[in-house]
C-alpha cells in the first residue's frame, strides 16, 4: 500500500497560508493524524483508521476507484481509537482508494491477486464437428475462475486425445482473461476428446466429432459407385450430398449422388472420366 499526498491548488503564498490556517482550525489541531491500514480478503476491501485522534462517532467515507466506476462506503467509529470501513468489492487487480476523514483525505492503492481456480472449468470448443481435412482446426477456450469470479493466472494443462490414438499435451497461460489452444484433429475420423486442468480444478471432457473430408475419390462402373472416399482415404459421411461431373462432347454433365455406407448409384449413365465433387465446409 502506498500513500499519496492530495493535490493542493496553486494559491499565492499568502492565500495558501490562510487556507492552511483556516483548515487547521476546522480540523481540530489537538487531533493526531490517524494511521491507515488496508487489506483485501474474500469478503471485500477493509480500510482501518486507528490512533488516539479517532473518537467514537467520527464519520468517514471510503471510495474505491474501480473500472466499473467509483464505489463509496460511509462509516462511523464504534469505539475510540479505531474506525473500520468495509466495501464488498472482490475483483482482482490494482484498485486505488481514498478515505475522507475529519477534513483530511488519505489515498492509497491495493492490489488483489486472483484466488485458486475452482471446479468445474467450463470448456468452450469452437466446433462440435470438424472435417478431418479442414485447414483451421477448432479451438478450445477456457475462463478458469476463482471462487469470486476472477480469472486465475495459473497455467492450464490441456490433454488432447485424437481418434488415431495420438495424445497431445499443451500448457497455456491465461492472457486477456482467457486461455486457449487449437485442437489438431489429425488425419483419421472418429471422436476427439479434450481435458483441461489447472491447480486442483478440472472440467468435463470436451468432445469433437472428426468427420471425413469432402469426397474426392470414387470407384465404380455403369452408374454404380462404391468406395467413395475423401482425399485422405476416409470413407465419406453417410447421406452427404455429392455431385458427379463429366463431359459428353460439348456438354457438361452433372448428376447428384447421395452415398449410403460409401456406395451410391447414379440415376443416369455418365460418360467415362467422371469426377466427384463435394462442398468444402469452412
Amino acid at each position: 500500500m502506498t500513500l499519496r499526498p492530495v493535490h493542493t491548488p496553486r494559491w499565492p503564498p499568502v492565500a495558501l497560508l490562510l487556507v492552511a490556517l483556516m483548515s487547521g482550525c476546522r480540523a481540530a489541531p489537538d487531533r493526531a493524524a490517524p494511521r491507515l491500514a488496508a487489506r483485501a480478503d474474500v469478503t471485500g476491501v477493509t480500510v482501518t483508521l486507528s490512533g488516539a485522534g479517532v473518537r467514537r462517532g467520527d464519520r468517514a467515507t471510503l471510495t474505491l476507484f474501480t473500472p466499473a466506476g467509483a464505489v463509496r462506503v460511509p462509516g462511523r467509529a464504534a469505539q475510540g481509537g479505531q474506525l473500520v470501513l468495509t466495501a464488498p468489492y472482490v475483483r482482482a487487480g490494482l484498485t486505488p482508494f481514498e478515505v475522507q476523514y475529519a477534513g483530511r483525505r488519505l489515498s492509497g492503492e491495493l492490489r488483489r491477486a486472483p484466488g485458486a481456480p475452482v471446479t468445474p472449468l467450463t470448456l468452450k470448443v469452437g466446433a462440435r464437428g470438424v472435417r478431418v481435412s479442414q485447414v483451421r482446426p477448432p479451438a478450445l477456450v477456457l475462463h478458469p475462475l476463482d471462487a469470486q469470479g476472477n480469472v486465475t493466472d495459473l497455467p492450464v494443462d490441456v490433454v488432447i486425445r485424437r481418434p488415431d490414438g495420438v495424445t497431445l499435451r499443451r500448457r497455456v497461460t491465461p492472457t486477456h482473461l482467457t486461455a486457449w489452444t487449437f485442437l489438431p484433429p489429425g488425419r483419421v475420423t472418429g471422436l476427439l476428446r479434450v481435458v483441461a486442468t489447472t491447480g486442483d480444478a478440472a472440467g468435463e471432457v470436451g468432445e469433437v466429432d472428426v468427420l471425413p473430408g469432402p469426397a474426392r475419390n470414387l470407384r465404380g462402373d455403369r452408374g454404380a459407385y462404391r468406395d467413395i472416399r475423401d482425399a485422405l482415404g476416409n470413407p465419406v459421411t453417410p447421406d452427404e450430398s455429392l455431385t458427379v461431373t463429366a463431359r459428353d462432347g460439348d456438354w457438361n454433365v452433372e448428376v447428384p449422388l447421395t452415398p449410403v455406407e460409401g456406395r451410391a448409384r447414379s440415376p443416369a449413365p455418365l460418360p467415362p472420366g467422371a469426377r466427384v465433387q463435394a462442398e468444402e465446409l469452412r
